[in-house]
């Protein structure tokens, strides 16, 4: 595959979207590509709990549950980002960190996803962004993943990081 040229159509704080000309196999086409500002995925824990927390999401018109999570700034840290966001979002301060993931979006949606796990929690106060309406909620993790059966949680990178947590929960490995 070869990269002919790309041009930004449009262009928002979270992604833009490029119009690609490839050549591949002697054709040439256009194809169209959102790229997204990568982001974190945040599973604080204890022996007993994980930490959900249930957010008001415009695009849904409703509250959605879910991981904590956060938008990376341009050239900013994906460790550094999760502690911020942990702090922001949930109150939390975790002393332990380990990154259990490291995904795309979508082959077609760029957008990098880093997953962490967090434990060692201190409990602090929420500081939320002026548009942020976020609940924490703190539940079993079989509790946890019986809300992706039932449909409460429904966002899809947040119920993988849940599934691949609960894995290595299993194994031992978190």
């Amino acid at each position: 595959m070869k990269l002919l040229s790309t041009k930004t159509v449009f262009s928002s704080k979270y992604f833009k979207v490029n119009q690609n000309v490839i050549e591949r196999n002697g054709k040439k086409f256009t194809k169209d590509f959102v790229e997204r500002n990568p982001v974190v995925l945040i599973i604080p824990y204890t022996a007993d709990e994980v930490y959900l927390e249930s957010q008001f999401r415009d695009a849904l018109g409703k509250m959605n549950l879910e991981i904590v999570a956060g938008t990376i700034e341009v050239g900013g840290d994906p460790l550094e980002t999760a502690k911020r966001e942990l702090k922001e979002e949930a109150g939390l301060i975790a002393k332990t960190w380990k990154k259990i993931a490291e995904w795309q979006l979508s082959p077609n949606m760029q957008a990098k996803i880093h997953v962490f796990a967090a434990t060692d929690l201190e409990t602090g106060e929420q500081q939320l962004d002026f548009d942020e309406e976020i609940t924490i909620i703190k539940m079993p993790l079989q509790k946890a993943l019986k809300n992706i059966e039932t449909g409460e949680m429904i966002t899809a990178s947040h119920i993988a990081a849940l599934l691949l947590f609960e894995r290595l929960v299993k194994e031992r490995k978190q």
